[in-house]
């Protein structure tokens, strides 16, 4: 329990260093340090784990990642080729609120750390008509994001799970879907609550017209795609699927060394580097002082019911660490030996990751999230407020499919 405790004082000095605007990737260094000194990591031990969160090659490959991102989309700003996409999309979806949805959930495809940096700018461009807030901007680009996690096989909330508890990702797949489903609609009904529908002062377009608009858009935005096509069919990391596009756009466009130095001086951001750094350091003294082990076999101890306790453990693990891989790796190990050996383990599985999933959606330490409030620069705590309720509505959703799955079952 004592553990839980030290947890638990963590959380809430996080949630207090929020609320008193202190830089978020000071406050994630700060609560690593002192999360290491609590759980007794020794001198050497919290050495290694800092150079490890500081220069790891993952770490400094999504750092550099992230800073491209931000030049990119700078690039393919000044070019106008963002205004001719949006402006060849709003042909097709009359209302821009379909618009700004879809964009996110199509470069959300991309199952990449930090991937919503991809959309963020498009998502503010798009949504310039719409008047939207920094928050809801927020909400609306980290949200639809990560509406394919539940079921995408690339994900690895279904091939890790997959592989840890020995369901075909098919079967895990068909039982998430009602997760999806549930995360659009909650996407749609509570991130356009209020928000007035602007319509295209374009002609309507007949079935057949849609074709040219559609490759006006796929062709200003050709760079991204080539991006994700080079990321996703070719596994080429992402650093080097920006640096190789970056570069070709750079030379085909022919923008002089005097017009790229005063963009690479603008977009530049050391502060989004140090939330990286941050999120990374907290992982790895997190990882090194075993706390995570430590509390999944606390909970595990306690005796509550075998649904609790699926449900609980990834959604701890989950708001904790603020990544899936972690939430997967850590809980599903121990909460395996709970699960029913009948065909009802596959609901157990997708109640866990329904728990798991929300809470990593809801956690200071998720790397999409936090990079989203950075870039339009938005209120921690006015953006909670739009993502905690169909967070819940997605985790009720998939309790009640548990329930009814389970009555079924007699």
């Amino acid at each position: 329990m004592i553990d839980l405790v030290k947890i638990g004082f963590i959380i809430a000095a996080i949630i207090v260093l929020i609320r008193l605007k202190v830089p978020l990737s000071i406050t994630l260094i700060a609560s690593s340090i002192v999360l290491g000194f609590l759980f007794h990591l020794p001198v050497a031990a919290m050495r290694a784990a800092i150079f490890r969160g500081l220069l790891d090659a993952e770490a400094l490959k999504l750092v550099i990642a992230l800073e491209l991102v931000l030049l990119f989309s700078a690039i393919m700003k000044e070019r106008g080729s963002m205004t001719r996409a949006i402006s060849a999309l709003s042909q097709v979806f009359r209302d821009a609120r379909v618009t700004v949805a879809i964009i996110p959930a199509v470069i959300g495809l991309l199952p990449v750390v930090g991937g919503a940096m991809l959309s963020a700018p498009l998502v503010a461009e798009a949504s310039d008509e719409l008047s939207l807030s920094p928050e809801r901007r927020t909400f609306l680009n980290f949200w639809f994001r990560h509406v394919w996690e539940y079921t995408l096989p690339t994900f690895p909330a279904v091939f890790l799970t997959a592989g840890i508890v020995g369901i075909p990702i098919a079967d895990l797949v068909l039982v998430n879907l009602p997760l999806t489903a549930a995360s659009i609609l909650a996407g749609v009904a509570f991130g356009f609550k209020g928000v007035r529908p602007f319509t295209s002062t374009h002609a309507p377009l007949t079935p057949r017209g849609t074709g040219k608009p559609l490759l006006s858009f796929v062709w200003n935005l050709l760079p991204f795609f080539l991006v994700i096509l080079l990321t996703l069919c070719f596994e080429i990391h992402l650093v080097y699927s920006l640096a190789l596009v970056t570069a070709g756009t750079v030379l085909l466009c022919r923008i002089p060394p005097a017009r790229l130095g005063p963009l690479v001086r603008k977009n530049l951001s050391f502060e989004l580097a140090f939330l990286i750094w941050g999120i990374m350091l907290f992982k790895e003294i997190l990882t090194a002082s075993s706390a995570m082990d430590s509390i999944a076999a606390e909970l595990s101890r306690m005796g509550m019911p075998t649904a609790v306790l699926v449900a609980l453990i990834p959604a701890v693990i989950g708001f904790i660490t603020g990544y899936t891989t972690a939430f997967v790796g850590l809980s599903f190990p121990v909460i395996l030996p709970l699960l029913p050996t009948d065909g009802s383990s596959a609901y157990y599985v997708m109640l866990a990751l329904a728990s798991g999933i929300g809470a990593h959606m809801l956690s200071p330490m998720h790397a999409c999230y936090v990079m989203t409030l950075e870039y339009y620069q938005a209120g921690m705590g006015k953006t909670y407020r739009l993502l905690l309720p169909p967070a819940l509505l997605t985790f009720f959703t998939g309790v009640a499919v548990f329930l009814a799955a389970m009555w079924l079952a007699g």
